[in-house]
């Protein structure tokens, strides 16, 4: 596909520098509008909610802004929109994030055009990975109850604690503002339904969420020899419940008790070529969360939060001789879990500087067997990081901020590790609705479990992955909304897995990498016409073997076209586009092509609820993010939701 070209190497720079111009002269007519507008929508938000004890960030006032980083927010009116299932079909609409789906049926994101296990992923504040593999599934976390969607990317705060190497992935459920019941149901081809109910109730001292989902599917189809088929396998039931309930005991404070279960059963197709087919079935995938906590006041001018949690991970996974599942070879059992806290505050020292602090705990602990027949494996590991940030108003238009964490690795095997993780940069606001950061930070990632303590291919003396990124950025709004961001990343010690010469294999340091781009997004609305339009441009370099990095495609465009009126109708058509991409596969250079996929939602509001229609993959394109599995074919989904207010 030709409609994606590759750019001059100095055209971002260029393009930075014409936009710098262009915002400079041509915002400042709509700053008094805008402070107005700001004023109003923050006037809202503090009667809506005193505090948010979800938030990773914190400071000592009321502004949220992360100072050195890009962040990408994903609004809830464009999730309502999508009308998705999960996290892996919105987040390729954050310019820098890329997914993929492979192996296992798993989806994972690419943040800058590094791997999912260098990423960090938050719900609601608690860190969900599993903890063997350092891996999360972006299908195990349903966006029926989601709120927002933040992509922080860059120079993050070193307040997140270690291992947030390739970004982070915030994603905020639904808080309990009002009394409501609310029911929504979702049908589509091959007995695919959805069913799901939330209950809000909100009081003056407390309130209470609790939000129940079932889904269900014989599969979808892909394309073979020009027809579309039904993917075997590729079936599926998940029930999701989640609920969470506070209390306030003072204005600027909140407690907070949240707890989930995510239970699974499914398929995992087989690849239909360059992999030798796997049989694979999880008779049972669980993941339970707990999380107690709270924001409360800090000296006078101060804000504290304490979060304390527990994530457990359990499945079951069934690999057959034959595609007729018939004939059991062996069954897997994963029982681990991840326990942690973390003290998050923030204060004045003056009225020009601001102090942020952190100090966080955690251990991961495996218990594993390969099949009924092997031996129980135990690991266990713990992470410590303690940050401190500080920010200086040098002027009413110009800061600094500097940073430092300082991360520990206890494993069980000896030979700890302690990594410093620097930050530092500068941020000038010329105006309320624009402003400018240049930064430099150093992140690092400890090594996942596996590749410490497997038995097969486990190195004890593997280091971390370290990161070091510059950047330059601005955002921007008023007659044009968005941000734009030039950066330069530069990557050792990534960590590889090799084949010896006696056949076994082992885990490495061998990987070194840049990676240099540029991101782009802006949205604008006429009336109840929005648009908004976001691109990535990647130069993703394996420096080790002198070629690009896997997976990863150097242009990526997403646009969104909605109509909304309020209590009527909306409709929205987004697209998404990517350049092609290549992977290694047993010593061959596989190519993934070029892809440009449209999508299609249209709802009526009825009294008091709505339908509404989605339509996946509307021109039926044929395409895939990984060889060996393609996407489906186009999918068409209806349904309709329910709300009523409850006194």
């Amino acid at each position: 596909m030709s409609c994606l070209v590759k750019i001059p190497k100095h055209l971002p720079i260029l393009i930075f520098l014409s936009l710098v111009f262009f915002l400079t002269t041509d915002l400042s007519y709509a700053q008094e509008q805008e402070q107005k507008q700001q004023q109003k929508k923050e006037e809202k938000e503090k009667a809506l909610v005193r505090v948010k004890t979800e938030e990773i960030l914190v400071t000592a006032t009321a502004d949220k802004e992360k100072p050195l980083a890009s962040v990408s927010t994903i609004e809830p009116q464009i999730i309502n929109l999508f009308k998705t299932s999960n996290l892996s079909e919105v987040l390729s609409f954050a310019p820098g994030a890329y997914v993929t789906v492979g192996g296992k049926g798993e989806a994972h994101v690419k943040i800058r055009g590094i791997d999912n296990d260098k990423s960090t992923l938050l719900l609601d504040g608690i860190p969900i990975y599993e903890p063997y593999y350092n891996l999360y599934d972006l299908k195990t976390v349903p966006t029926y109850d989601v709120d927002t969607i933040q992509v922080t990317k860059g120079s993050s705060s070193v307040l997140y604690g270690a291992n947030t190497l390739g970004g982070i992935v915030e994603v905020f459920t639904r808080r309990p503002q009002e009394n409501a019941l609310e029911i929504e149901s979702r049908f589509s081809q091959n007995s695919t339904f959805n069913y799901t109910a939330t209950g809000y109730y909100a009081a003056p001292k407390f309130a209470l969420k609790l939000s129940a989902t079932h889904d269900e599917s014989k599969g979808f189809e892909i394309k073979q020899a020009g027809s579309a088929v039904l993917l075997d396998n590729s079936d599926y039931k998940n029930n999701f419940f989640n609920g969470k309930f506070y209390y306030y005991p003072g204005q600027n404070s909140e407690l907070l008790f949240q707890a989930s279960y995510y239970d699974s059963s499914y398929g995992v197709p087989a690849a239909t070529e360059y992999y030798f087919p796997r049989h694979w079935r999880f008779k049972d995938w669980e993941r339970t969360t707990l999380g107690l906590g709270g924001t409360f006041p800090l000296f006078k001018t101060g804000t504290i939060k304490i979060r304390t949690y527990y994530v457990k991970f359990y499945n079951i996974l069934d690999s057959y001789s034959d595609p007729s599942y018939a004939e059991l070879d062996w069954e897997s059992i994963y029982d681990n879990y991840e326990a942690g806290a973390f003290i998050l505050g923030a204060f004045k020292l003056h009225p020009k500087n601001e102090l942020r602090f952190s100090f966080t705990g955690r251990l991961d602990r495996v218990k594993q067997k390969n099949s009924e027949e092997d031996p129980w494996e135990f690991y266990k590991h713990r992470t410590y990081s303690a940050g401190l940030e500080d920010e200086w108003e040098l002027s009413p238009k110009w800061s600094l901020i500097g940073g430092l964490s300082l991360d520990y690795l206890k494993k069980q095997t000896g030979g700890d590790k302690t990594t410093v993780n620097p930050i530092a940069g500068i941020r000038f606001k010329p105006l309320t609705n624009l402003d400018f950061h240049f930064s430099f930070s150093r992140k690092s990632r400890f090594p996942s479990m596996r590749s410490i303590y497997s038995p097969t291919s486990g190195n004890p003396d593997i280091k971390d992955e370290l990161g070091t990124t510059l950047e330059l950025g601005t955002s921007f709004s008023g007659w044009i909304n968005g941000g734009l961001a030039v950066f330069s990343s530069k990557y050792k010690d990534l960590i590889s897995v090799i084949r010896q010469p006696d056949g076994t294999k082992k885990y490495i340091n061998i990987g070194e990498a840049s990676i240099k781009g540029l991101e782009i997004e802006a949205s604008k609305s006429f009336g109840p016409v929005s648009l908004q339009l976001n691109y990535t441009y990647l130069d993703a370099w394996n420096k080790t073997e002198e070629r690009n990095l896997e997976l990863v495609p150097e242009s990526q465009l997403s646009f969104i076209i909605s109509y909304f009126r309020q209590d009527d109708f909306s409709a929205a058509l987004w697209a998404l586009a990517a350049s092609e991409s290549e992977i290694l596969i047993s010593s061959n250079m596989v190519t993934v092509p070029s892809y440009f996929t449209f999508n299609l939602s249209l709802e009526k509001q009825l009294r008091p609820g709505a339908i509404f229609l989605r339509i996946e993959n509307l021109f039926d394109r044929d395409y895939f993010t990984e060889p060996g599995y393609p996407a489906s074919c186009r999918r068409i989904m209806a349904g309709f939701r329910f709300k009523a207010g409850l006194k």
